[in-house]
């Protein structure tokens, strides 16, 4: 199965990964290869974390590489791909013995094989991608009757396959809505670790390297790769529960925690709810679903703490708010909207 096609030009399908530099993708390959060796000291964790904020094409490359290795953990037994193989070695092999005179020909039969299984697995791996930008939402109907919600500037990747339905959030933020399916799990994939449901509701964001999971019904399980590259689970929620971890360290979580559902499912009706939230971090959060920024200047009201329900884009809302609330002098332009420090 595929899902639902579009018209929409932020609709595309990606047959092949993307292409990256061959030396930051064998650093990548390394530093998960150490990652996973289960030795990796408190200084190389760090170095590690360094590296992946150095440049966005290092994290591309090692949530690839991640990625590659949870899929591999499960295609060993995934029937529909592997189906098709022995029939491919037969082909070959009889292919082979009607040529037995010319030892070349079983070189070439092999490079057959590996050249027709890559075309299966590239098939395989074909992904339908769905997007948003800045300050825009969307709604996707896929065609086992689950609903995707796409928050502002996000990503998602959608591969349906008879034993598995799977999908991949590259980055932002969305909420699923489950068709249930026992024999078809639903996982979503966030660079390296795995969100699975059969048939439930749930929020999942990603934001500068670090995953937020919510739950709002049902049962939702999040696994990620040991030390040996086997997956294992590391929390498993149930409605008003959350958990949070970094991408890059999917084991270092926060356990399962209760969550405030109005506030994560806020953005849902083109809202933002800040709970006690630091003034930097509710700015931050502002910021993601306009081009027009509010920036902060000065330190001075960093931390001062803000709560309240905003609409989204209401800059004049939230200025005010901040006039009124903290004595901040607000001065705006077409481009950004300055808070400054009281006189």
């Amino acid at each position: 199965m595929s899902p639902t096609h579009t018209t929409d030009p932020t609709h595309t399908t990606d047959k092949a990964p993307r292409k990256l530099d061959g030396t930051i993708r064998e650093q990548a390959a390394d530093w998960l290869a150490r990652q996973q060796s289960g030795t990796m000291s408190a200084a190389e964790s760090d170095a590690l974390e360094q590296w992946l904020q150095l440049d966005g094409r290092h994290r591309q490359a090692f949530a690839q590489c991640q990625q590659l290795g949870l899929m591999t953990a499960f295609l060993k037994d995934d029937p529909e791909l592997n189906a098709g193989l022995p029939e491919i070695r037969k082909a070959v092999r009889r292919r082979s013995r009607f040529y037995s005179q010319w030892r070349w020909v079983s070189g070439i039969a092999a490079v057959v094989l590996v050249a027709v299984a890559a075309l299966l697995v590239r098939d395989y791996y074909a992904i339908d991608y769905y997007q948003t930008g800045i300050g825009d939402q969307r709604v996707v109907h896929l065609d086992d009757g689950s609903t995707l919600m796409l928050n502002t500037d996000s990503r998602v990747g959608v591969r349906y396959r008879r034993a598995q339905r799977a999908l991949f959030l590259e980055r932002g933020e969305a909420f699923f809505m489950v068709a249930k399916n026992p024999s078809r799990p639903f996982v979503v994939n966030v660079q390296g670790s795995e969100v699975r449901a059969l048939g439930t509701a749930f929020n999942v964001a990603l934001q500068a390297g670090n995953v937020r999971v919510a739950v709002t019904q049902g049962v939702v399980e999040v696994r990620a790769q040991d030390a040996g590259g086997e997956p294992r689970q590391l929390a498993k929620m149930l409605p008003g529960q959350g958990v949070r971890y970094t991408a890059a360290r999917p084991g270092d979580n926060s356990g399962v925690m209760s969550v405030n559902l109005e506030q994560v499912t806020a953005w849902q009706t083109r809202r933002i709810y800040f709970d006690n939230e630091r003034l930097e971090d509710a700015i931050a959060e502002y910021n993601r679903y306009t081009t027009r920024k509010m920036v902060l200047v000065g330190d001075a009201l960093a931390d001062q703490r803000i709560s309240g329900v905003f609409n989204i884009g209401d800059a004049d809302g939230l200025a005010f708010a901040l006039e009124q609330g903290f004595g901040a002098r607000i001065n705006k332009n077409n481009q950004r909207v300055l808070v400054l420090e009281p006189r």
